[in-house]
């Protein structure tokens, strides 16, 4: 995961060498949105046939080959090439490494297991963008040498992979589709479900702001120019995120009413901050918001595991993830072709409203007891 947000801080030294703008900024980043998404369709639940090593193999290598390519681009299609690649491995990994943490725990640790899913996911992605963020700073080159150490990184993780056990005892022959995404088939499970993917869209939506043009406002409209600190308020949104899975008492995690207030007090906050271009007060946003996107990504994961039939549950939780990232890529392409027409404060203010319309869609929608272990359709 941390390899997925590498690029961020990065695309201040490629703009200039490449030629591209603001609207190729969040062109790149959907197209690895896209990777990941055309993953979740294709496959990611091919591990609940195949077993959860070989794809999680796969992955490693498709992380390995995208960052061969980040390493010798010069040009935006490789780019597009490589974030495309970087895409498909996350949405293997996003789907099938949560599974199998969750078959590795076993049935009595579920809550263990969503806790190291959302450390592995928030953690990683907001380590990526500090990490990037410091050696773009302060490596000798800015745009290779951090690609250099992640590679590096994988042969351990590959090393890990292998040792694993397998946790899919009955493997079938692998069927190549594109699946249709998949929810539970009772009435109560789907309405809770589907409350979960509906937050976690809203959710990927602000963090979709901030993994694409969020670098961009900051140098441009708040003046830092630092790739460091770049780095750092990106990845701070995710850090956030993380502590407030591990912190946040129990009835703000199992409760239906703090996580999309925390989500719409942090989105309204850091809209205020970009059109005050006030530092402090974008920071405060960022801070409510990743604490919002914590809690809705925590209760969504936990709501998934349970939900998941266990013969399937990489199907369902690719159908999860898939609306996660389906929230990161139509505002964030939107935001880009709205600000080369129209006013970036007014383009930014559209896809807030948005995200707070979608918020209070999910949160409004009325709740239903669902039951454990349903079967998906």
């Amino acid at each position: 995961m941390l390899g997925g947000t590498l690029p961020i801080p990065l695309y201040a030294f490629w703009a200039p060498r490449m030629g591209f703008g603001p609207f190729t900024t969040t062109l790149v980043f959907a197209v690895y949105a896209l990777g990941t998404v055309l993953a979740l369709l294709v496959f990611a639940s091919l591990s609940d046939r195949v077993g959860r090593r070989p794809l999680l193999a796969a992955a490693l290598l498709a992380a390995a080959a995208s960052t061969a390519l980040f390493l010798v681009a010069d040009d935006v299609p490789t780019l597009l090439a490589a974030r495309f690649l970087c895409g498909l491995g996350t949405g293997v990994f996003t789907a099938t490494a949560t599974a199998a943490l969750g078959e590795l725990a076993g049935t009595g640790h579920a809550r263990r297991a969503s806790t190291i899913s959302t450390v592995a996911n928030m953690g990683g992605l907001g380590l990526g963008t500090i990490a990037a963020g410091l050696f773009a700073q302060y490596g000798a080159d800015p745009t290779h040498l951090v690609f250099w150490v992640y590679l590096g990184t994988l042969v351990p993780a590959l090393l890990a992979v292998i040792v694993t056990p397998e946790t899919v005892p009955v493997r079938r022959r692998p069927t190549l589709s594109v699946r249709r995404p998949s929810v539970p088939e009772q009435r109560a499970a789907r309405s809770e479900f589907l409350r979960a993917a509906t937050g976690v869209l809203a959710a990927f939506a602000v963090s979709g702001l901030f993994s694409s043009l969020v670098p961009s406002f900051l140098r441009e409209q708040l003046h830092v120019h630092n790739a460091a600190a770049i780095g750092a308020q990106v990845g701070l949104l995710f850090i956030v995120a993380l502590i407030a899975q591990l912190t946040a008492p129990e009835r703000w995690i199992s409760g239906r009413r703090a996580a999309p207030a925390f989500l719409i007090a942090g989105v309204a906050v850091f809209e205020a901050g970009l059109w005050a271009r006030s530092l402090p007060t974008f920071a405060a946003g960022t801070l409510l918001a990743g604490i919002g996107i914590g809690l809705v990504f925590r209760r969504g994961i936990e709501v998934t595991q349970r939900l998941a039939d266990p013969r399937r549950r990489a199907d369902l939780l690719a159908t999860y993830f898939l609306s996660a990232y389906t929230g990161t890529i139509v505002p964030t392409l939107a935001l880009g072709i709205l600000d080369q027409t129209i006013n970036q404060d007014i383009a930014t203010l559209i896809l807030a409203a948005t995200v707070v319309a979608i918020t209070l869609a999910g949160a409004l929608n009325r709740p239903a007891a669902a039951t454990a272990g349903a079967k998906t359709t």
